[in-house]
């Protein structure tokens, strides 16, 4: 049976969009940033969440003077990916289209994402679907 990925918490995956958007950082860098964005947490927490991270492989570290520096072994992406596939499998059996429809009736989009939208639909009904419009 394959492994699972691991889970990503809400916390931890604030901790991950912290190295994303700084690269690196340590411990104390982390935190000042989450706390710029408004989490009152403490240094404890953070290294904790980084520690948690590491175990995981989600977050490598080396050790550069007095303090390890973290920094993210997973793309922001795959993070994407993982947290997507799992919402179809969980919510929606399995089934993406239905998670697609969901989300288009529920969540407008603007003209220019409609357009990529309908772009991505042709292209996945190919020339079928010219033929029908030409048959009209």
């Amino acid at each position: 049976m394959a492994k699972r990925p691991p889970t990503i918490p809400d916390s931890e995956l604030d901790v991950l969009k912290v190295l994303w958007e700084r690269g690196h950082a340590t411990v104390r860098e982390a935190l000042e940033t989450l706390r710029e964005a408004g989490r009152e947490w403490s240094y404890a927490t953070v290294a904790t969440l980084l520690d948690r991270l590491e175990g995981k492989g989600l977050v490598t570290s080396d050790r550069r003077e007095l303090a390890f520096v973290y920094r993210p072994a997973i793309t922001d992406q795959e993070v994407r990916q993982r947290r997507v596939s799992s919402l179809v499998d969980k919510l929606y059996e399995g089934e993406p289209g239905l998670l697609v429809l969901h989300l288009l009736k529920s969540h407008p989009l603007n003209p220019v994402q409609a357009k990529e939208v309908r772009a991505v639909l042709d292209g996945m009904l190919g020339d079928s679907s010219k033929k029908r419009d030409k048959d009209r």
